[in-house]
C-alpha cells in the first residue's frame, strides 16, 4: 500500500508526464502563427493565450555568467532556442519531438548552449511549436560552475536510483515466485513499471531509443498511473481481509483501477483539457491515498504482518510527499526537481522493503524449520517405545526395510534376531511389574551397545525384542546370535532374588537374496517357537536354504 503513496506523490507532482511542472519564473511571452519569424513585441505580464495550434515565444534576459539553458521536456512539437548576442550576432539551435538530436542531458532535460563566440549573450528567445501548457513549462539558465556539477552528480544520483529499483524488482519477482505470494509478484511489476518511468522520464531510454524524444513525457505519464493501478493491486493481495470492511477494499480496488484508464486519457491528452484533467487525475489519486491509509491502519490494528512491514516501509515515501507538497523542490538536484527525489525515493523504499521481505522470509524458514523439528520430534516419539526408549514395532519396521533397501550389493546378507525373554511372567508374579519393567530397561540397555549403522534394536512385544543386521555371513550372524543371548544372561538384576537369572530365547533368519521383511520375519518367529519348544535359553538359526540349527545355552 506505501507504493500508492509514493507514487501517487508522483502522479501529484508530475500528473502530466512525471516530468513537468510550473515555470518558475514568468517570461516575456508573445504569440505568432507557425510560418512568422520572431515577434518585434512581447507582453511582460498576463497569460499567453492561443498557442497551442500556434508559436509561443518566451523572451529572457541572459545573466552574464549563464551559457547555457535547460527546458525541462514536455509536450511540445518543435523548441527552437535562438540566441542573440551584444555585438546584433544570433544563433539557434533546434529539437523536435522525436529527435533530440544531443541535446538531451539526464535528469529530464534538454540543453541548449551558444557556440563560442567572443561577444556575450544578451537574449534568449524560446519558440514552442504545438505546446501543450506553458504552466507546465520548467526553465533553467545556471551559471558555468552549476552547470559543470550538474553534469557530474545528476547522472550518478539518477543511474544509481533506477539500479536499485532495477535490483529491487528482480528481487521482489524472484522472491514472490519461489514463495508464491502474490502481492510480491503485484509489487515487482509496480516496480518494473517504475525503473521503465525513470529510464524514460530521465532519458537515459534514447541511448538505445534516440526516436521516442519527446513521446517520453506522454508515456510517463501511462507508466505513472499504472504504478498506481498495481500498487493498490499489490496492496489490496497484501492486506486482504485484515484492510476492513469488504466496501473499503473493493472501493479501493475500484478506484486504483479506475485511474489506470484514466491516465491513458490525460497521456494522450495534448490540448486545454489537459489543466482539468491533471486536476481529477490528482484528486483522485488523493482519494486512493486516503483509502489507503485507512485500510493499512485497519490492517497494523488486525496484527497483519505484511502491513506492519509495509507501515515502516511508508515513512520515506510519506515523509517525502510531506516535504515536497510544503518546500518547493525544482531546484533541488541541479534542477531534476520532485521527480529526482521521488525517484531516490522510490529506491530506497525498495531496499528497505527488500530488506523486510528478507527478514521475514528468514522468519518464516525459522518457524518452518521449528516446526519441522517438532514434527521430527514427534514422529520419532511415536515410532519409539514410551518404556525402554527401544524402535515400537512400527519404528523397528520401517527401518529395518530401509536397511534391507539400502543395502550395499542385492546378494548381501540381512538377518533378524528375534528375542524372547524365558519365563518372563513368573518374573511378574513373583517381583512385581515394577522389576518386570527394569529387567526389560536393562536387557533394553543391553541390547543398544549392539546398535550402529549395520545394527537396530527394538521392542515389538512385551518380553520380545528384535535386532536387525546387514552385512553379517551366517556363520558371523550365529556367532552375533549367541554373545548377544550369552550376554543377556549374565546381566545382573538387583531387583531380583539372588541367583535369579533372566535368559533369552532366540530365533534367528537370515538371507542373501531379495526377501521381504515379513517373510524373514516369519521364518525368525518360526526359530523363535522352535526354541522356547526345545527348552527355552538358546538360538535356533535358520539361513535361505532353510536348514536350522541349534546353538544351547
Amino acid at each position: 500500500m506505501y507504493r500508492v503513496i509514493a507514487f501517487a506523490f508522483l502522479l501529484l507532482i508530475a500528473a502530466a508526464a512525471g516530468d513537468e511542472a510550473r515555470a518558475e519564473a514568468r517570461f516575456c511571452h508573445a504569440v505568432t502563427d507557425l510560418s512568422a519569424a520572431a515577434p518585434d513585441a512581447f507582453e511582460c505580464s498576463g497569460e499567453p493565450a492561443d498557442y497551442r495550434q500556434r508559436s509561443l515565444w518566451l523572451k529572457i534576459d541572459a545573466p552574464a555568467d549563464s551559457r547555457i539553458v535547460y527546458v525541462h521536456q514536455t509536450r511540445f512539437e518543435r523548441l527552437t532556442a535562438v540566441f542573440l548576442y551584444a555585438d546584433g550576432r544570433t544563433a539557434s539551435q533546434t529539437v523536435r519531438r522525436g529527435n533530440y538530436g544531443a541535446h538531451w542531458r539526464i535528469g529530464g532535460q534538454i540543453a541548449f548552449e551558444p557556440p563560442m563566440l567572443a561577444a556575450p549573450v544578451k537574449t534568449v528567445l524560446l519558440r514552442f511549436d504545438g505546446l501543450a501548457s506553458h504552466e507546465l513549462l520548467r526553465i533553467r539558465l545556471p551559471d558555468a560552475d552549476e552547470a559543470n556539477a550538474q553534469a557530474a552528480v545528476l547522472p550518478v544520483v539518477v543511474g544509481s536510483a533506477i539500479t536499485l529499483l532495477a535490483l529491487g524488482a528482480l528481487y521482489t519477482l524472484l522472491v514472490g515466485m519461489a514463495l508464491r505470494r502474490i502481492y510480491l509478484l503485484w509489487h515487482g511489476l509496480w516496480a518494473v513499471t517504475m525503473v521503465a518511468w525513470g529510464l524514460l522520464w530521465s532519458q537515459l531510454a534514447l541511448i538505445v531509443a534516440p526516436g521516442i524524444a519527446g513521446w517520453s513525457s506522454q508515456i510517463c505519464t501511462f507508466l505513472a498511473c499504472l504504478a498506481v493501478t498495481l500498487a493498490t493491486i499489490s496492496g489490496v493481495m497484501a492486506l486482504g481481509k485484515d484492510m476492513g470492511p469488504r466496501a473499503l477494499r473493493i472501493g479501493t480496488l475500484a478506484l486504483g483501477l479506475f485511474i489506470m484508464p484514466f491516465g491513458i486519457l490525460v497521456s494522450l491528452e495534448t490540448g486545454p483539457a489537459l489543466g482539468w484533467q491533471v486536476a481529477v487525475l490528482g484528486a483522485l489519486t488523493l482519494s486512493v491515498l486516503a483509502l489507503v491509509t485507512l485500510s493499512l491502519v485497519n490492517a497494523c490494528r488486525a496484527g497483519n504482518a505484511d502491513a506492519k512491514a509495509l507501515a515502516w516501509a511508508w515513512g520515506l515515501p510519506m515523509a517525502t510527499l510531506a516535504l515536497v507538497q510544503v518546500i518547493d523542490v525544482n531546484d533541488w538536484v541541479y534542477g531534476g526537481g520532485s521527480q529526482v527525489v521521488m525517484l531516490v525515493a522510490a529506491a530506497l523504499q525498495t531496499i528497505w522493503l527488500s530488506i523486510a521481505v528478507t527478514l521475514r522470509i528468514a522468519h518464516l524458514r525459522e518457524e518452518r524449520d521449528k516446526a519441522r523439528a517438532a514434527e521430527a520430534r514427534m514422529s520419532e516419539l511415536a515410532s519409539r517405545d514410551a518404556l525402554t526408549g527401544l524402535l515400537n514395532r512400527r519404528g523397528f519396521v520401517d527401518r529395518a526395510e530401509f536397511m534391507i533397501e539400502g543395502r550395499a550389493a542385492p546378494g548381501e546378507p540381512f538377518g533378524l534376531l528375534l528375542i524372547d525373554v524365558d519365563h518372563f511372567k513368573r518374573v511378574n508374579d513373583t517381583y512385581g511389574h515394577e522389576a518386570g519393567d527394569a529387567v526389560l530397561c536393562r536387557i533394553a540397555r543391553r541390547l543398544e551397545r549392539w546398535e550402529g549403522p549395520l545394527c537396530v534394536a527394538g521392542r515389538i512385544g512385551g518380553e520380545e525384542f528384535v535386532l536387525a543386521v546387514t552385512g553379517l555371513t551366517p556363520i558371523g550372524l550365529r556367532q552375533f546370535a549367541e554373545s548377544v543371548r550369552r550376554g543377556i544372561a549374565d546381566l545382573h538384576h538387583p531387583e531380583l532374588r539372588t541367583g535369579h537369572a533372566v535368559t533369552v530365547s532366540i530365533g534367528v533368519a537370515s538371507a542373501d537374496r531379495a526377501l521381504s521383511f515379513q517373510r524373514l520375519y516369519g521364518w525368525a518367529d518360526q526359530e523363535l517357537y522352535k526354541a522356547k519348544a526345545n527348552g527355552r535359553n538358546q538360538v535356533i538359526f535358520r539361513g535361505s536354504d532353510r536348514s536350522a540349527q541349534a546353538v544351547t545355552g
